[in-house]
């Protein structure tokens, strides 16, 4: 299993801090989209909120990859967004995202990922 498998299982068994322990210490990770970086302890806050917006948030890996230095991956989230998050509404409504997520690795864990999807798959607009 590769460190993004690691982390998505985690995320999706809501094991928060050992999503987080996937990082470096001074790990970042970016959402593209949002505009928004997260340190790894930020990070688990995040995923716990993200459970909050979407109580039925899951995230199934289509495809990744990982060689000495980098992982990769394609992603689809689902769920249903319940709440409003920054200034993103709330839909209501199933939701079907996809991601494609970039890593550098550093010592065996993630030093920095980057995600990139649509955000209008997220508002529902798509």
């Amino acid at each position: 299993m590769n460190l993004l498998e690691q982390k998505y299982e985690r995320w999706n068994s809501r094991d928060f801090e050992g999503a987080a322990a996937c990082y470096t210490e001074d790990g970042k990770h970016y959402d593209q989209t949002l505009g928004l970086t997260w340190t790894p302890k930020e990070f688990a806050e995040f995923t716990k909120l993200m459970f909050d917006v979407i109580p039925e948030l899951r995230f199934e890996i289509v495809h990744s990859f990982q060689a000495d230095s980098y992982v990769a991956g394609e992603l689809v989230m689902y769920g249903r967004f319940e709440n409003d998050i920054g200034d993103v509404r709330a839909t209501g409504k199933p939701l079907k995202v996809h991601v494609a997520t970039f890593g550098e690795i550093r010592n065996g864990k993630i030093h920095r990922m980057t995600d990139y999807y649509n955000k209008l798959e997220l508002t529902g607009e798509a």
